[in-house]
Parts: C-alpha cells; structure tokens; sequence
C-alpha cells in the first residue's frame, strides 16, 4: 500500500484501493496534483513519484525531485483539443465583439426587440479571421492542432519551434522574430524554462504590428506584463489574452484575462485524470515510465516473479560494476531494458530471486546502492507472487 498526498482535487475512489491510499502524512510514496505549487518540504527519501495532471511541471522542483530518484509525470496531449477550443473561441472574440453584443440586447426593453437591436448593429461591426495570419510560437500537440484548424478556417498560417516539425500547413520561420512581425494574432505555447522565460519583453514586441493580438496559453511567465501594459497603452499592440491572470494586467483595456481556462472541460478533466492514475499505477507496480519530465522512458513485459528497477547517473562502467554485483551474488539477468536521459539512465530488469535471495534483500540493495552513480533502487514483486515490494 503506497501512501498518497493530494494536492488539488482528486477522486481515489476509480484507482485500486489495495495500491493507494490518501494520506496526510509529510513522507508520502506519491504526490497527485494538477497545477498547484508542490512544496519542497515533501520531497522525503520515501517519494517515488510525482504524477501532475496536465502538462506544465514549473511547479515542481524537478533537480530535487531528479536528485532524490523521484520520478515526475504529466499528461502531454490529454487537454489539447480543449485548449485549442478556447484559443480558437477567444480569435472570434478577438475580432467579433460577441460578448459585448449579448449583453447590450440583453438590456433593451423595446417590444418587438428585433428593430431596436438591430438599430445599435453599426456598434458591434467586426472583422473576419479569413484571410488573416496567425502566427504559433511553440508547435507541440497544442500547436499542431491549432495550426490545422486556423488553416481550415481560412488563416495563414506561420509557426516557430526550436526543433523543426513535419507539418503541411505551416509555413516555419527560423526565429521568434519573424512571427511577431508577420502575424496578426500571435499565440504563446511554449513550455516555462530558464531560456524562456520573459521571452515576449519590450524589444519584441515592438516588432509586433499596432493591429495584433497577442495571446498566451503557454505560461504567464512567458510574457514581461509591464512591457506588455505598456504596448497595450501606448496602443503598440491591439490586445492581450492570457490564460494566466496577474494583479499586474487586472482592470486595463484591451487585457483581458481568464481563469486558466485552457484544460478546464469535462472531457480533458476525465482524460488527464485517467492518464495520471494510469502512469501512476503502472510505475508503482512494475516500473514502467512513459510520460516522465525527468526519468528516460522505459517499457518491459513483466513476465517473470520479480523485477530490479534501477536510477543512476549515467557513466561510462556503471552497468559493468552492477553486472559483477549481480554475478556475485547470482541474481539471473533474464530480461533487460536501459535508456538514458541526459545525464541519467534507467534500467528495468526482469529476474527470479530464489528466497534466500528475499531474505536478504536489504543486504543486496545497500551494495547496489554503494556502486557509484546510483540515486535509487527498487524491488518489485509480480502479482502473482508472494513478496511485497520494496522502495
């Protein structure tokens, strides 16, 4: 039974309640959260995991985490088509003034109500997204899919990523700057990192036209907010739309701010949600990482009694020294899978402990963890057989 501290809301009673349990305790096993700060002081010895529901990680101190052998996930893909609604939802507000016009005829008392709403029509005349160029900075799955729809919905379509992607209809630039030049509404979708943040400042968006509308659904941080203030009120820039509120951009025309909106339907909630426990579940039992920020991905069969998870720092020797360990002490390496990921690797090793070999397991983990470069080990038992795992 591993012991679970949720932060943020989420609902235990669909996971296996003989693998999780929710606990108050300051040392758990696994961290449950969605976008809320995860505090440091929880980063115990004992923490296996840290499973966020959605895609940012800026909330989490992955060095500490990666250090301490903790593995982080997220949920990449699983609220995209929700957030590309609400982006394409708030490019028709961002050129009809809809919002405005409900509530206007919402006001009016003349009777019949047709004639007298349309004699005030000329206030809310708009433009048309047809024909105009947006430009997509950050072509992930988000991207991707905003991309494809703007197309079909008639707009150019321009696009930067750091690594180029195969895509039909975007039109790449080699840098940031060429976006802000050249598109009428600019959509932020970069992940939050030391080289990105405040990348949108002063400078660039001066390169913007007085025309566009900038709109981030990336990370609030992104932006430089008095800069961004600043082209707004000096009429530099036509608007701002963020996803990510601050008291900074709070009560200014042409700002307009959501209540990070962006993954917040029944479907990517359910969706996100699903995918959490399930790389939850499938790590805890056997190993398996698919969609970690910090741990290289790994995937084996668990077709024999137990198995060897292994974290480390990736160095030239290291597996030659845990061979000899294994050699000597006669585990049987049946099955093997390693990956590395940066400066660290993973290993998922299938083996048969007799019982002595159980027995002693403590014994075997304390000389696993003295070979240089481990960060952490673990023990895990098929379901099938009769040993409880070990962190």
């Amino acid at each position: 039974m591993y012991l679970v501290k949720i932060i943020d809301n989420f609902d235990l009673s669909t996971v296996d309640d003989h693998l999780l349990t929710a606990s108050e305790t300051a040392s758990p096993d696994v961290i449950l959260v969605r976008s809320s700060q995860v505090p440091d002081r929880f980063i115990t010895p004992r923490l296996l995991l840290i499973a966020r529901s959605g895609i940012g990680t800026n909330t989490i101190n992955l060095t500490a985490s990666t250090t301490n052998g903790t593995a982080v996930f997220n949920t990449p893909g699983a609220n995209a088509n929700a957030v590309k609604e609400l982006i394409i939802q708030c490019l028709f507000q961002a050129v009809r003034p809809l919002c405005q016009a409900i509530r206007e005829t919402a006001k009016l008392t003349a009777d019949p109500l047709q004639p007298a709403a349309e004699q005030q029509r000329q206030v809310f005349i708009g433009s048309e997204l047809y024909g105009k160029t947006i430009g997509i900075i950050g072509l992930g799955t988000i991207g991707q899919r905003l991309a494809d729809t703007c197309y079909h919905l008639g707009l150019q379509v321009i696009g930067y990523n750091r690594s180029p992607k195969n895509l039909q209809h975007v039109r790449q630039v080699a840098d940031i700057a060429e976006v802000l030049t050249q598109a009428d509404f600019v959509v932020l979708l970069l992940p939050l990192t030391t080289e990105t943040s405040r990348i949108i400042d002063g400078p660039k968006l001066a390169l913007m036209r007085p025309s566009a509308t900038l709109l981030n659904f990336g990370r609030g941080e992104l932006v430089d907010n008095s800069a961004v203030v600043q082209a707004v009120q000096d009429r530099q820039l036509k608007a701002y739309i963020t996803d990510f509120p601050h008291r900074d951009l709070q009560n200014i025309p042409h700002i307009w701010q959501l209540p990070h909106l962006g993954g917040n339907t029944r479907e990517a909630l359910s969706h996100s949600t699903n995918l959490t426990f399930q790389n939850t579940q499938d790590f805890l039992t056997a190993g398996t990482v698919r969609a970690s920020v910090n741990f290289p991905t790994a995937d084996l069969p668990f077709t024999s009694p137990d198995r060897l998870t292994l974290f480390f720092k990736d160095r030239p020797g290291f597996w030659a020294e845990v061979d000899s360990l294994l050699t000597q002490n006669h585990i049987p390496v049946e099955e093997m899978v390693v990956n590395t990921r940066d400066s660290v690797g993973y290993i998922l090793m299938n083996t048969t402990l007799s019982l002595a070999q159980r027995q002693h397991w403590t014994a075997l983990r304390q000389a696993l963890m003295a070979v240089s470069g481990m960060i952490r080990v673990r023990l895990l038992a098929n379901a099938s057989a009769p040993f409880s795992p070990s962190i």
